[in-house]
Formats: structure tokens, sequence, C-alpha cells
């Protein structure tokens, strides 16, 4: 009887001789990874009868030439020598390296005033002198984890959108079941809730106070240092264990946030962040598009969720680096990513709920707006901080006409980069995407917040760029441009922070706390103290200048309270201009100012001080 038609095709030689698994392709993956060709037998029912004896092309087409047969096998040699190699490469894990073990618990957060403490090991015997300690996590119930969660989607997530937020209550389920199964946790979705932890206790405002979950805003703050150092211990665990995952990385970047946020561009946060990296390259997320991915990154499984994410999180780590190449004075320019040693396309243009498995994912144009916009912008803007190196260092120039030159050209192409913005993010259509419906999601807070993020940064580099010639541009008419761009862009920085002011948005009420945010306002006002000093007469700049500057002396003083650099940079301002222009208009506009606010608070705080008995001690922000 003759054989009965297949359904799939049958698996390629190498795979059946070494037993991997075939993907049935022509070639199969297996085959192209080791630059072999993929060859499939005939029927396996028995060969069939040839009728032209004499065709070297039948044999050919069947496999079954001598020659092809002999390279067949030194190709399947050469692959068993290859593998060998890739074996001895992955050397074994030293076990005196290992990290300690842990146990959780959990309860309400409100209950957990330290997330991690020791306790005595239950392998302890009473009768036994020494007494051995483990460390214990406490976690906050699933109940409660699912509330912290939705906070950081609602107000978090848009800085750095680099998950499927439809997949992310599964990850929190999946952890507590296994929490609670007394099973094996993934480290990676632990990693993952003790940084939305630390994250969204430190942006809670008192909007969120009607969540239930802590008795006031400023009681939630006070928690962020002990999950933050939480955090960072379990950090040094996964690199201990050798432990590498998405959901592992995607937590450490929130984490890195959260550190820039509250004390800059540190030592600690780049080391962080070039820990990030090198885990990222471990999986492979920077070669996730090359042709033989789908061999060496089985974590993907075929998975265009776990692929889209993990090129939201690749790029995300890339724009990073490339702005911490600009934004960092010790880093100098210098990067870790090189674009030449990655293949990873674009994120799609694409809202989460768009991204399913089973359907190709359509990538909308870029002046639709979704929940990625913001990290596409990002990316471009890093990738020409790349294209353009130290643009702004002089140093490295023949002479200072030439660096002077490469700082114009970098000047124009930042320019060129805000007027090829999509449209809801350009500053000057701010009116016009306030005229949309609400349902509009050209119109929504997260799409305004990033919009005036996107224009701050964009100023704030104008500022950096030309600060180096901005002294000289007061007596050398070649670098005028320099001194006006300067003062412009720094008065643009102080426009915007009074327009987000008007926004009803939770951000507004978190965004001193973010020193990473807020580090445009600090540049604006080292140009104003600039420009104070090199004013000619004791009376200072023009009005509108000077009172810019007080202006920006205001905002810091105001955020003094939430960030230790705002009231660094505040009093080494008014010292410094104090010590070159004594008489500065500013300088008594600022007093003024704080004067009068320390005025009305000791009003205010001695009107209320007869309601305070049987009051909770938390503050109203």
């Amino acid at each position: 009887m003759g054989c009965q038609p297949r359904r799939r095709p049958p698996a390629c030689s190498l795979c059946r001789i070494r037993k991997l698994r075939c993907n049935r392709q022509s070639p199969c993956s297996n085959c192209s990874i080791r630059g072999i060709p993929c060859q499939r037998d005939g029927s396996r029912c028995g060969p069939r009868l040839l009728h032209d004896n004499g065709s070297q092309e039948v044999l050919n087409r069947n496999h079954l030439a001598p020659s092809s047969l002999a390279s067949t096998e030194l190709q399947l040699i050469t692959a068993e020598v290859l593998d060998l190699q890739k074996n001895c490469a992955n050397q074994k894990l030293l076990d005196s390296l290992a990290p300690s073990s842990f146990t959780l618990r959990t309860r309400s957060i409100r209950a957990i005033t330290k997330p991690s403490y020791f306790v005595q090991h239950p392998d302890t015997s009473t009768l036994s002198e020494e007494v051995t300690v483990i460390k214990c996590i406490c976690l906050p119930l699933r109940e409660d984890a699912h509330i912290l969660l939705e906070k950081f989607i609602d107000d978090v997530l848009h800085f750095h959108h680099i998950f499927h937020t439809p997949s992310l209550p599964s990850i929190v389920d999946q952890f507590y079941d296994a929490v609670e199964q007394d099973e094996n946790v993934d480290l990676g979705q632990l990693m993952l809730i003790l940084a939305i932890c630390c994250s969204t206790t430190h942006t809670w405002t008192r909007y969120d106070d009607a969540k239930g979950l802590f008795d006031c805003a400023e009681y939630a703050n006070s928690q962020t240092s002990g999950w933050l150092k939480t955090a960072l211990d379990m950090i040094h665990h996964v690199h201990l264990a050798a432990h590498a995952s998405l959901t592992c990385i995607q937590g450490i970047v929130i984490v890195f946030f959260m550190l820039c946020s509250l004390e800059g561009i540190s030592p600690r946060a780049r080391v962080l962040h070039t820990q990030a990296v090198a885990m990222a390259q471990t999986i492979g997320l920077h070669a996730i598009d090359s042709p033989n991915a789908g061999i060496h990154l089985d974590w993907l499984n075929n998975s265009r969720i776990l692929a889209e994410v993990g090129r939201r999180t690749w790029w995300n780590l890339t724009d990073t680096d490339w702005m911490i190449s600009r934004l960092s004075v010790p880093q100098g320019g210098s990067s870790i990513i090189q674009a030449s040693q990655m293949a990873v396309r674009w994120p799609c243009n694409a809202n989460d709920e768009d991204i399913v498995d089973e359907q190709e994912i359509v990538d909308r144009p870029l002046e639709e707006a979704t929940s990625v916009s913001y990290l596409l912008e990002r990316s471009r803007l890093a990738m020409l901080f790349y294209k353009l190196g130290d643009f702004d260092r002089p140093i490295n120039s023949t002479s200072e006409e030439a660096g002077y030159l490469k700082v114009m050209e970098a000047d124009m192409k930042l320019r060129q980069f805000m007027r090829e913005l999509p449209s809801f993010f350009r500053l000057e259509n701010s009116d016009n995407v306030s005229k949309l419906p609400s349902r509009d999601s050209r119109h929504s807070s997260n799409i305004t917040t990033q919009r005036y993020l996107l224009n701050m940064i964009f100023y704030g580099q104008i500022c950096k760029l030309h600060l180096p010639y901005m002294a000289r541009g007061t007596v050398n008419p070649g670098f005028a441009y320099s001194h006006d761009s300067c003062l412009k862009a720094a008065q643009q920085i102080i426009y915007i922070e009074h327009q987000m002011r008007a926004e009803n948005s939770t951000f507004i009420l978190f965004r001193q706390r973010m020193n990473i945010k807020f580090r445009s306002i600090f540049i604006a006002c080292v140009v104003f103290v600039l420009d104070g000093c090199l004013a000619n007469g004791a009376e200072g700049g023009t009005m509108e200048t000077d009172a810019t500057m007080a202006d920006a002396w205001k905002i810091l003083h105001e955020a003094k309270g939430q960030s230790p650099m705002a009231s660094e940079l505040l009093q080494l301002s008014i010292e410094i201009l104090k010590k070159y222009k004594a008489t500065h208009p500013a300088l008594e506009m600022i007093q003024t100012e704080i004067l009068s606010e320390e005025t009305s608070s000791l009003i205010e705080e001695s009107l209320s001080a007869t309601h305070r008995v049987g009051r909770s001690p938390c503050k109203e922000e």
C-alpha cells in the first residue's frame, strides 16, 4: 500500500539525528543557526523508486547524492564541535558565591514598617547555642499589591512604558500563587513587586488616599526608603544567583528611575543601569530581531507579546544609556551600548490592547498617539545624541571656530527634531490639543505630561549646548547667538513649569520629588545666575529676565522640602549672585517672596493650632 499524504513535512535529517525539535520549515531554524543545508529524506515508509535512473537532479532533489551525503556528515560534525565550544564557555557557577536564602511573609501594607529584617532560621534547634538567622522579606497582601499595581499603571508606567499592561495583573497573581502554595518564587517577579512598592509609595499623593492603603500620603512617602533598600538588596541577590530574566530587568529599570529621582544620576544609579544592560545582553535582548533569535532566545517561545516587550525594554535601556552620556558629568559622553552591536527593531507604535500573540501587530502612524509614543520620540532624541557625539566639547577640535561649528550643527539638528515631533507633542499646539474631546488619546493627562517633559529635555539640552559660549556672547558678536539661545531656552523651561502647574494631573503633586525630571529647572537657574553676573551695571539685566530669575528661585524654594538638590542649588545661586551683583533686583525679589511665605505659614499654623488635637499626624500636601 502506498504512503498516506503527510499533514506536516518531516523533520530534517539534522534534527532527527541529534533529536532536536524541528520547526519543519525550509530551512529549519536549527540548520539556519548552524549554517548548513536543511535536508529532508523522502517518505518514512520506505524509499521511492526512481524512474529517472540517471538523473543527477533527481538524486540531489531527494538528497541522495554521494557528495551531498558527505557534505551533510561534515556539517553535522562541525555543529557538534561548535556546541562543545558553547558548552565549555558556560562554566559552572561557584557554589561558595551563592546568595543566602530568604523567606517571604505577607501582611497588610499599612502594617509593614520594615520590608526586610532577620528572623531565626526554622531549622535552628532550641538546644543549640548558636542561633542561625535568615532574611525575611515582608510583602503586601495580594489585594494590596493589585491596588499598588493600579496606581503604578495610572501614574508611573507612562514614564517608562516597557510592559504589556494587560499582562501585569496575571504576573502579580502568579507570584502570589507561588507564595501561598509555598513554592519557589520567580526572582524576577519578586524584583518587579518590590520595585512597584518602591515606586508607588514615592509617588503617592493625597489623591490616592481614597484607595485606603495608607493613612495619608506623607506616611506612604516615608516608606519609600525601606522599599528601596529592600529592592537594592534583592538586585544584589539576583546578581549572586546569576538570575537573568526580562521581568527582573524591568524591575531594575524602575528602581534605577527611582534612584535618579531621589539622588540624580549618581554613581549608584549608573552601576544599576550597567547591571540592567548586562542582564539584558545575557538573555539576548540586544539581538532579539537577529535571524537566529528564535533558537537563541528560548524564553520568547514565539510570543509576539514578549518580543515586543523585549524591544521596548531594550530601547529604554539604550535611550537611558545614550542620554546619561549627555547628562552625567563623570560619564563624559561615553556609552555602554553601541548601535553597531545590536539587532533590535523600533517598537511598534501600538497600544497594549492591540498586541496579542495570535495576530500581527499593526504599526500605527506616529501622528497617532499611543501608550508608546513618548518612548519612540525619546528613542529618536537619544539616537540623535548618539550620532552627534561630544558636540559640545570644543577641546576635541583643532580650533575654537571648528568646535563652535559643531555646536551650531547640533543646535540645528535638535531644533529639526522638535519640528518633526508629532503635533500632540509640540508645545505650540498645546491650546489646540486642550480643545480636543476628553476621550481623544492626544488629550490624555499622560500625553500632556509627556509633552511638557520632552520640551523640558529639549530646552535643557539647548541650555547645556550653548552655556560654555554664553559669557563670550556678551563681548563677541560671533557668539551672541549662544547667549540669546541660552537665555530664551531657560525662560521657556520656566514657562513650561508654569504650564504644568495649571494641569489637573497627579504628576504635578510629586514632580518636585523627581530630580531627574527637575533637572531642566536646575540648568535654567544656572543660566539666569550667569546672565545676572554678566549684566552691565549694578541693577542687573532686563526687568523680564530679573523677574524670571526670581521666579526660578521661587520654584527651587518651593521644592526644597522634597528635593535636597533644589535647596542646595538655591543657596549656591544666591551666594554667587551676591558675590558679583550684591544689589541685583532678583535678590530682593526672592527675599521678599520668602519672607512673605514664611509669615503666611506662621499665621496659618497659629490659626490651626487649636484644631490639631486628636487629628492624624499626617500633614496635608
